[in-house]
């Protein structure tokens, strides 16, 4: 669409002119645009990658999965003055600069901090303290934010993560639950203004506030919170680790090869990928059901493994890798029938 736009524009061009290295600033506003934009079904895209209580480099890899089916309305408008080629180059540079801010070891740039966003400043962007809120929008440059309004300097301890915590560790849940939550809030209200306000306007708004709703009425922060880290044994740690690796092999697998797949093997990889990840988040939440969830999981390892569907991490470890998720499979046999034996006496 972008390069739609730009073939009908490019007769109007004066003959011989050149885009000029100007033309790529706009990019920083547009994305500071979609970035601040306080509409809260747009918020349930975006609030994934701030769903994280910690603030690494892992951070900046969290990414939606529906972000982009909003994010390029935003960027449509520089089609009348950008080139494709620029805006590529851009966004490519733009998200690779902004992979290297999301950490807490850098502490002060000096003068930069004046011009650019630093880790400094985007630390600030990630807290949920009532001074962080809506605050560091800027991706590459920490201009836009001091000529807008909306700029704020590091203080206090800043804690991470999203006002209400998720508490969890379960893919889909962590990428979708906030669709959830809208639906289940607008069902209580009876008017259909309020209703489609619950989507539209900011995600604090509640009626009788204004479009944005009140940051003060969020959760007091007190900087002695504590991310959410469940215990668990050493030995389910190297477990989900070993598995984590496995499913990273098989998602590398799939994106080398799904132009020469059908779509319905990329369909089936995609799925196996989804419940896995699934799977192993509910092991490390220490769900009820996770032994379940992880059995059946492993039975279809199994079946792909012997299929062909699934490689192992290297050729050599392939008899290894396979009797690896062959006892896998074992255990969770042997755990999911003794929670079956001990539901049943509790129930007797």
């Amino acid at each position: 669409m972008f390069e739609g736009i730009q073939s009908v524009l490019v007769r109007l061009r004066e003959p011989g002119r050149t885009p000029g290295a100007k033309k790529h600033r706009p990019g920083g506003v547009v994305r500071k645009r979609f970035h601040r934009s306080k509409v809260a079904i747009l918020w349930a895209a975006h609030q994934v990658h701030h769903s994280s209580e910690h603030y690494n480099l892992t951070t900046a890899l969290r990414q939606s999965l529906t972000q982009q089916l909003a994010s390029w309305i935003f960027y449509m408008p520089m089609a009348l003055a950008v080139p494709p080629s620029i805006f590529a180059v851009h966004i490519q540079l733009n998200l690779l600069y902004q992979y290297w801010i999301h950490t807490e070891l850098i502490s002060d740039l000096g003068p930069l901090e004046w011009i650019f966003n630093t880790p400094k400043h985007h630390r600030v962007h990630h807290g949920r303290n009532l001074y962080c809120i809506d605050k560091n929008y800027g991706g590459i440059l920490i201009v836009w934010d001091r000529l807008f309004g909306t700029f704020a300097p590091e203080e206090e301890k800043v804690v991470y993560g999203l006002v209400y915590p998720i508490k969890t560790f379960e893919i889909l849940y962590v990428q979708l639950h906030y669709y959830s939550y809208l639906w289940n809030v607008s069902k209580t209200y009876r008017t259909i203004s309020h209703k489609l306000s619950t989507f539209i306007k900011g995600p604090s708004w509640k009626p009788g506030k204004s479009r944005l709703g009140d940051s003060k009425d969020n959760p007091k922060v007190t900087g002695k919170e504590v991310p959410y880290n469940p215990s668990w044994p050493l030995l389910l740690q190297g477990y989900v680790v070993v598995h984590f690796l496995l499913v990273l092999r098989s998602y590398h697998e799939l994106f080398e090869n799904k132009e020469m797949l059908s779509q319905l093997s990329v369909l089936g990889m995609t799925s196996y990928i989804l419940l896995t990840l699934t799977a192993l988040g509910f092991l490390m939440d220490q769900r009820p059901k996770a032994a379940v969830l992880e059995m059946l999981r492993c039975v279809l390892m199994v079946a792909m493994q012997r299929s062909g569907y699934l490689a192992p991490l290297l050729p050599s470890l392939a008899v290894p890798t396979e009797a690896f998720v062959s006892l896998s499979l074992l255990y969770w046999v042997l755990q999911s029938v003794s929670q079956l034996l001990s539901l049943r006496r509790k129930t007797n």
